[in-house]
């Protein structure tokens, strides 16, 4: 009896889950978004560069191929290319990347998710990116079937920093939003989450991450455990009484 107790008390304590960003969470695939986001707008005659890119880390494809037709029309007085067809193109390039290996795994990144496996936390990979893109990232995981479900950027109608990705999630695997922990490393992802009213740590990649109240901030996945997730959760949690 005393040990069931315990039991309980523990799990209580745990999140309810871990809700992922991907690109530049736990791929480093950013670089290979900045570099596609330049080649192609190069291909149509414009000019994009790295702090253009950087400006759009996270964002929708709605905002991002709005972006770039709209760079590509202002500089070559032609019709800006669809929204729709410029993020396809720019997916292919990425997929590429990270089938080429271009795109190394975050460090901590499949530690934290092995140990989440390991005590029951369930994981939501929660990404404005496509859902093809996200399945080819997680093949190259060296863990399988770490997400019990994955939300991709075209499944909401209003992408991050909208809420909607992370609230889609939790209300997926059936959690309350406000018991789980959102990984992001940018700052419209991190916005996103901390709108959904879930508990953000912040893991800063390409994006420099200013401190945000509200929010958390980590250097690194690296060292990061349960134990800690917990005891965030809870003194969040106490905070809010």
């Amino acid at each position: 009896m005393g040990q069931s107790i315990l039991v309980t008390s523990v799990a209580e304590r745990l999140p309810a889950a871990v809700l992922w960003d991907f690109d530049g969470t736990i791929l480093d695939t950013e670089p290979v978004w900045m570099a596609s986001e330049i080649a192609y707008v190069g291909s149509h005659g414009a000019t994009w560069t790295l702090d253009d890119a950087s400006g759009y880390i996270g964002a929708s494809w709605r905002t991002l191929g709005g972006a770039l037709g709209q760079r590509i029309a202002e500089e070559t007085g032609n019709p800006a290319p669809d929204p729709w067809g410029i993020y396809q193109d720019l997916t292919a390039r990425v997929i590429a990347g990270v089938r080429d290996g271009r795109a190394p795994l975050r460090p901590g990144a499949v530690t934290l998710l092995t140990a989440l496996r390991e005590v029951g936390i369930p994981c939501a990979l929660v990404s404005s990116s496509s859902e093809e893109l996200l399945r080819a990232g997680v093949e190259t995981l060296p863990i399988d079937d770490p997400f019990q479900v994955l939300i991709s950027g075209p499944m909401v109608e209003h992408g991050k920093p909208a809420p909607d990705s992370y609230l889609l999630a939790a209300e997926r695997l059936r959690v309350p939003i406000d018991q789980c922990i959102v990984l992001e490393d940018s700052p419209t992802g991190c916005e996103s989450g901390q709108r959904s009213g879930a508990l953000v740590i912040g893991i800063p990649s390409a994006a420099d991450l200013q401190p945000v109240a509200g929010q958390l901030r980590r250097e690194s996945l690296t060292g990061l455990d349960v134990d800690e997730l917990a005891r965030l959760l809870a003194e969040r949690n106490a905070g809010a009484r």
